[in-house]
């Protein structure tokens, strides 16, 4: 059986619509956030709402003239083109076929541990904003209630103060999840999030180490917990100029909001 070029249209029209539904999906369920940042959200949302919209006219236009042309008509030739047209609607019904069955197959994640690990030349990278206004009113904060500071904060301050001293004793509660780089030692995790800037393809890893001898028993890597404690000068062979001694390291649910921005 030969396929004119409306119907790999057709075919292109309903891969389209979809992928379409599937990112509306993901809006209306509040899981659009997992793969873009939150500000963009609503933006995606539209304009998959207008290509669903337009996509959805033009499959009924295009379903609707290749009803009513002759039978065995080919209208973009015939020979070796034809034959080459000819397989594109089967393989392409296939391929969305197992994108679509395969998106709600899987269900919608954060990225892991794994993405951080492949992500480890951008770990804690300098380029870190803080969430504050400014630097100057992050390095401030230093001095009042350090239990305000997020990870993005204390990366920061990291980048900017490097003496262990600058950090003994401060107060540290954070949320995130458990990530142990294979450089790490053994009894030290990183308390982690990812910070976007667009969507889940630009995330870069952030994280502070937290001393926890025997944690591998206690908790697996991309579980989320609530750390509380206080930075203390270390030995260990880590980048960071100190480590979070912790008084309490409890399991928690993943934040709606799960990336840092």
């Amino acid at each position: 059986m030969r396929f004119d070029a409306r119907a790999v249209s057709l075919v292109t029209y309903f891969a389209i619509l979809l992928f379409n539904v599937y990112i509306l999906d993901l809006y209306f369920d509040q899981q659009l956030t997992l793969y873009t940042h939150p500000r963009y959200a609503l933006f995606t949302a539209i304009f998959n709402a207008i290509s669903l919209l337009a996509c959805g006219v033009g499959f009924v236009l295009t379903a609707w003239r290749m009803s009513k042309a002759p039978p065995g008509k080919v209208s973009s030739g015939s020979g070796a083109f034809a034959d080459r047209v000819s397989w594109r609607p089967t393989f392409a019904v296939l391929v969305a076929g197992l994108v679509f069955v395969s998106a709600y197959a899987l269900p919608a994640r954060t990225l892991s541990s794994d993405a951080a690990e492949q992500r480890s030349d951008n770990f804690n990278s300098a380029q870190v904003q803080p969430s504050g206004s400014g630097t100057g009113n992050t390095l401030a904060l230093f001095g009042a209630d350090t239990t305000r500071l997020t990870i993005p904060d204390w990366v920061s301050a990291f980048n900017l103060k490097t003496a262990a001293s600058f950090y003994e004793g401060k107060k540290v509660d954070v949320v995130g999840f458990v990530f142990h780089p294979k450089s790490a030692p053994r009894d030290v995790f990183y308390v982690s999030r990812f910070k976007i800037t667009c969507c889940s393809v630009d995330a870069r890893p952030l994280g502070l180490p937290v001393y926890s001898p025997g944690w591998q028993e206690k908790f697996d890597e991309d579980s989320w917990v609530h750390v509380t404690g206080s930075f203390t000068g270390t030995d260990q062979d880590i980048a960071e100029p100190a480590i979070i001694d912790p008084q309490s390291i409890d399991p928690t649910a993943q934040p709606a909001n799960p990336y840092v921005t």
